[in-house]
């Protein structure tokens, strides 16, 4: 038996070893013939990784903006590859979806709840969630920090990333499923679901979520062997046994409130939210065939866009404004001009931030810094016929993608890429703009572009517009520094802040820096 598993794992090993080479000799897609760095680089990138890691510690490639159009525009043939395919273990959603006919139907079925026509039914709900926030907030505020002041350690009561993942989640639940899950006026996304067994246990669906989804981004990449590969690290790691559990303790959250709202719809209740039309088609009348996987799936789709994307950019839009006190003095003074007529507004309504330029330039820039996925959004040629990417010729059945932050650092469309500049959004001059918006990735592009772009304006406007309309905020020090985890997405960590009522005492902007 020794033998065996010897002979077994010397094959295993010289697979691994000799099977780069085979590839590199046998050159089926033409790959060869591109220069390289050395006789080694066309079978191991430690030879680059080695140079390039020598002198820097963080490296950029550099994608053009016709790359982009040409993997991810509307008329670009490329299909998701296998990694979606992978994604689709606990159902398909469009997010997911790979088959272009498959996903238009779908999306058809849904695009009209999720237009803009429908902000006028969503603004309610928001507003009474930050009508909700202010209260908390009222209760988080300390006393005025005085210019050179750096705030106590007891004073740092606003977790600004905590807050921004519970609203945004809370709207999500809201606009999505008209259900109310309590986070913002607790405080706290504490949550009651039902295990398998009956007995009742409290979670966190945000570290449930980001726990699952954060270990399963370091295995899917390769999801052909993802199946494999999680059940081996479940049995041999802590981190990822646990990580699983997470992810049952997610799927319980989300099952729990995909079968309240179908047992109301089920009761005659009609509710005009983003989960009606995976039940009735409002063209026919009839069910949509959707099985029930499928609709959860949905709604995890959406809890993960609303909680990484919209929650994400209200985290990091506060603090870059927080680290740039010249910006968010300009974005005061917007504000305070549209609300001249109601300075001590609780609630910043949408009729009032729907159009501030500056608000939506800072928010554009800040996701422009820290996109919600950072990675790369993997798409696959056509199998059997070539595929011209930005001038170069690419094979069938191969893998393209780009790195949103990469693309939206590119230095010739982006002046100070690292630097944050909301002003850059505003420059005059159509042309310049639209360069930007050619690689700006934030939601995608093309047929596969995010709907969900106007439930998140929404949320961010009125998120935004009530805190820094209504409050002052310092972090721990001047050269403090949010701290960042890149997975699937990209996730700023635990944000505190000293908070305090504006207008109680006359504070020098740059002290909140």
């Amino acid at each position: 038996m020794l033998a065996l598993l010897g002979a077994a794992s010397f094959g295993l090993v010289a697979i691994v070893v000799l099977w780069p080479v085979v590839e590199y000799l046998w050159d089926a897609r033409g790959f060869r013939k591109y220069p390289v760095q050395n006789f080694l680089s066309g079978l191991t990138g430690l030879g680059y990784n080695w140079e390039i890691g020598r002198k820097h510690s963080v490296v950029r490639t550099r994608p053009s903006a016709a790359a982009v159009k040409d993997i991810y525009g509307h008329k670009s043939p490329l299909l998701k590859n296998e990694v979606y395919i992978a994604l689709q273990e606990n159902g398909r959603h469009l997010g997911n979806i790979i088959s272009k006919s498959y996903h238009s139907d779908r999306r058809q079925l849904v695009a009209s709840y999720y237009a803009p026509k429908n902000i006028e039914s969503w603004e309610p709900k928001i507003a009474a969630l930050a009508t909700s926030l202010v209260a908390n907030m009222d209760r988080l505020c300390t006393s005025p920090l005085h210019p050179g002041q750096v705030p106590a350690r007891e004073d740092l009561l606003f977790d600004g990333n905590r807050w921004g993942l519970m609203f945004a989640m809370e709207s999500a639940s809201r606009i999505g499923l008209s259900a109310n899950l309590g986070f913002i006026e607790r405080g706290s996304d504490a949550f009651e679901i039902v295990k398998p067994d009956g007995s009742k246990l409290t979670i966190s669906p945000i570290d449930c979520l980001r726990g699952y989804y954060g270990a399963a981004a370091t295995l899917i990449w390769d999801g052909r062997l993802y199946p494999i590969l999680k059940v081996l690290a479940g049995a041999v790691s802590p981190y990822y046994a646990r990580a699983w559990v997470q992810g049952d303790h997610w799927r319980a959250f989300l099952n729990k409130l995909v079968k309240e709202r179908i047992t109301r719809y089920d009761s005659g209740e009609y509710l005009n939210d983003l989960f009606q039309p995976l039940l009735e088609d409002s063209k026919t009348g009839g069910q949509p065939d959707i099985p029930i996987r499928d609709k959860v799936a949905e709604m995890d789709q959406m809890f993960n866009g609303a909680t990484d994307g919209t929650g994400g950019s209200l985290v990091n839009t506060l603090y870059y404004l927080v680290k740039h006190p010249d910006a968010m003095q300009r974005v005061r003074a917007e504000l305070d001009a549209a609300l001249s007529s109601g300075s001590d507004i609780v609630a910043v309504p949408w009729s009032k931030v729907k159009n501030p330029p500056y608000l939506k330039a800072c928010i554009d820039e800040a996701q422009r810094l820290s996109p919600a996925v950072a990675g790369d959004l993997p798409r696959k040629t056509p199998p059997g016929s070539t595929y011209t990417v930005a001038g170069v010729t690419v094979p069938g059945n191969t893998d393209c993608s780009i790195s949103a932050y990469t693309a939206q650092r590119d230095p010739d469309i982006f002046p100070d890429p690292e630097a944050f500049k909301p002003e850059r959004w505003l420059i005059k001059g159509e042309e310049n703009l639209k360069r930007m918006l050619d690689v700006y990735l934030v939601f995608t592009m093309g047929s596969r572009m995010c709907m969900g772009k106007s439930v998140t304006i929404l949320v961010q406007s009125v998120y935004l517009a009530t805190l820094l309309h209504r409050y002052e905020f310092a972090l721990a020090s001047p050269d403090w520094e949010v701290q960042r985890t890149e997975r699937f997405n990209l996730w700023a960590g635990e944000m505190p802040l000293k908070i305090w009522r504006r207008g109680l005492q006359t504070v020098a902007d740059g002290v909140s820096a």
